[in-house]
């Protein structure tokens, strides 16, 4: 061999050297001692010294200090029981690098022969990135069981095995009898344990309920409420996550159920008396009606008195007291509206209505009010193309005739009153009601559409109740539309309603002059009989005193329903007057038995009643009759319907005798 060639032996070292080199690890080689008698490449990039500087040293310089009288001991036991220990044996372990700084290491250890010694070899690896890693994981494990933890909910989640591998507390507390930790068992075994705590109504139902639990884990979809036996409501609801799991959501819904209930009762607590305010008022109504029929239709029969005139002086207060007695009528009339409108049992209809339609029917109802007291009326529908309204007709007219009605009342002698219809934005009418009056005191203004208040004029001479503007408000509001006003003190008010548009149609504005009504009379044949059936003596003496003005006119009076029946097959009267609220049968009953008898079928009857709700007037209307009056009797309108009719009969029988 060569003088220049290496030994095999010297080879082999040289291999072996670069394969410790090559090892993923820092390989140190250490003597019972604690000696360093090897150190390979990763050990000098992991603790930053030369091997040089490694090399005879003693293996403490490597070790935090805290940590040195521990690793000497370890070692002497290691030294007495050498064996081979691998990395990750459980203990915490560190290293000290050149520059002070402690880094976490993993060490494994195998006993060496070094010459004749023995030695240790550890292979130390850095784990500084997977603590961190793991810090990492187990503050996002705790973030999310905090979450989880203050869920007010059960919630559960599920692997795709259906094992349960998280929960807060209030789901464990849904199985308060079940031993062991609940995180690995199965939902079947759950939902086993968690059945024992619902209510079942028997065997079949509680087989049923697992099977459908059961079957729905497959394809989870929706919720489920339950009864606990405890008696809490609960709703369930599973969904399935990507990975293929489900997570479950408990809701206790007891609260919301209790409040359910209670709210259930409360509104019909409520309705219950709505419904009992509603009766009363009602009753009392009709019981208010009848007083105020005598005493305001004595009051026109005093005035219109043609054989016994009064004096201008007893007319005036003749007059007074009808004014009085209508005020009182007017402010029952709207208690009555205002109660069904707050109870919610008005209802509207809407339909397309024609604004200059509206506009017409105020100006005729209007007219003689504003000639009456020295008011200008103009009526203006608009140049413009305006839209129909979307709107109940029948309360579209009368929140217009409110506002009109206001507008004179409130006015100042030879003011003016301005009604005018025009387009409110693309889907919106508007009807503006503007007058020259008083106007509205600033600080009345925010108090107007309240209950009972009258801008100031609460003890003023003006008429009034203070609970039209509310009606008109919420009449309003029902329909989809709302009001609004401007107002300035001694100048004028400006009040507007509007309602949603429909479709378009062309109008023209209109001008109105106020005409005055003519004063009915009733004419007819002689002998013409009107039978009255009532059983309030009072409102006969009425209709008596009444009816005996006139010539020609014959009067029949019956108490009772049943009586006044026989009277109309043994007289057959011309007319019939026929009051609601009877003893015995109602008038309703009597007018169906008069149409189911050929004989009498053809006889008129007009209700006069008490009842005076528009329901009531609708029930009469459909029910046949042949007008639908209300007391207090107005005598005007009451003349001119007897005189139509009887007018009517007349020309029929001329007919018929000719």
């Amino acid at each position: 061999m060569a003088d220049d060639e290496p030994r095999p032996d010297r080879r082999a070292e040289d291999q072996y050297a670069l394969l410790l080199d090559a090892a993923p690890d820092a390989m140190i080689v250490v003597s019972t001692a604690g000696t360093i008698r090897l150190a390979n490449a990763q050990a000098e990039k992991l603790f930053g010294y030369t091997r040089d500087e490694l090399l005879g040293r003693s293996l403490d310089f490597l070790i935090p200090e805290r940590f040195r009288r521990s690793h000497g001991d370890h070692v002497r036991r290691y030294a007495a029981h050498p064996s081979s220990r691998s990395m990750g044996s459980g203990l915490e372990l560190s290293g000290r690098r050149r520059d002070g700084v402690d880094i976490p290491v993993e060490v494994s250890l195998s006993p060496v022969k070094w010459g004749e010694e023995m030695s240790i070899c550890a292979a130390i690896r850095d784990i500084t990135e997977r603590r961190r890693m793991e810090a990492s994981a187990r503050l996002s494990g705790d973030r999310l069981s905090s979450a989880v933890e203050t869920i007010e909910d059960a919630f559960a989640l599920f692997d795709s095995s259906d094992r349960l591998v998280l929960c807060n507390s209030v789901y464990r507390g849904l199985f308060a009898g079940l031993d062991g930790p609940l995180v690995g068992k199965g939902y079947g075994e759950l939902l086993d344990v968690w059945m024992r705590d619902l209510v079942f109504a028997g065997d079949d139902e509680r087989n049923g309920f697992r099977a459908a639990r059961l079957a729905d884990r497959r394809d989870p979809k929706g919720a489920f409420d339950v009864r606990t036996l405890d008696g809490r409501n609960l709703r369930v609801m599973d969904r399935r996550t990507v990975e293929g799991g489900i997570v479950k959501t408990v809701w206790d819904l007891t609260r919301d159920v209790r409040m359910a209930q209670e709210l259930r009762e409360a509104r019909a607590a409520a309705e219950a008396a709505s419904d009992a305010k509603s009766e009363f008022l009602a009753s009392m109504s009709h019981e208010l009606r009848t007083p105020l029929n005598a005493i305001l239709g004595f009051a026109q029969l005093l005035g219109r008195d043609r054989k016994e005139p009064l004096s201008d002086r007893h007319r005036e207060r003749a007059s007074q007291i009808v004014r009085g007695g209508e005020h009182l009528l007017r402010l029952i009339d709207d208690i009555l509206d205002l109660s069904r409108v707050e109870a919610g049992r008005v209802s509207v209809s809407r339909e397309p209505v024609s604004v200059p339609d509206i506009l017409e029917q105020a100006r005729l109802t209007l007219g003689p009010l504003a000639a009456r007291t020295g008011i200008r009326l103009a009526v203006l529908a608009g140049a413009e193309q305006l839209p129909m309204a979307s709107a109940d007709r029948t309360r579209f007219a009368q929140i217009v005739m409110n506002l009109g009605s206001n507008a004179i009342k409130y006015n100042r002698p030879g003011g003016s009153v301005t009604l005018r219809g025009s387009v409110a934005g693309p889907t919106a009418v508007r009807v503006t009601v503007t007058d020259t009056g008083i106007g509205v005191p600033l600080d009345k203004q925010s108090k107007l559409f309240q209950p009972f208040q009258r801008a100031g004029q609460e003890t003023g001479p003006i008429e009034g109740t203070g609970i039209g503007l509310v009606i008109t408000k919420r009449l309003a509001e029902l329909m989809g539309g709302s009001v609004g006003f401007r107002s300035e003190p001694g100048v004028g008010s400006e009040f507007w309603v509007e309602l949603p548009s429909g479709r378009r149609e062309i109008v023209a504005a209109v001008q109105v002059e106020p005409r005055v009504a003519a004063t009915p009379r009733l004419e007819g044949r002689a002998g013409r009989l009107v039978l009255y059936v009532e059983d309030n003596p009072t409102n006969i003496a009425f209709m008596r005193d009444l009816l005996g003005d006139f010539d020609g006119i014959e009067f029949a009076a019956a108490p009772t329903a049943e009586m006044g029946i026989q009277l109309v097959r043994s007289r057959r009267p011309d007319v019939v007057l026929m009051d609601i609220n009877l003893p015995g049968m109602s008038g309703f009953d009597a007018l169906r038995v008069l149409r189911s008898d050929p004989e009498t079928r053809d006889v008129p009857v007009i209700a006069l009643t008490a009842a005076a709700s528009e329901r009531d007037r609708q029930r009469g209307i459909q029910a046949g009759f042949y007008r639908y009056l209300t007391k207090p009797v107005k005598v005007d309108e009451l003349i001119t319907t007897l005189e139509g009719l009887l007018a009517r009969e007349a020309r029929e029988g001329d007919r018929g005798a000719s």
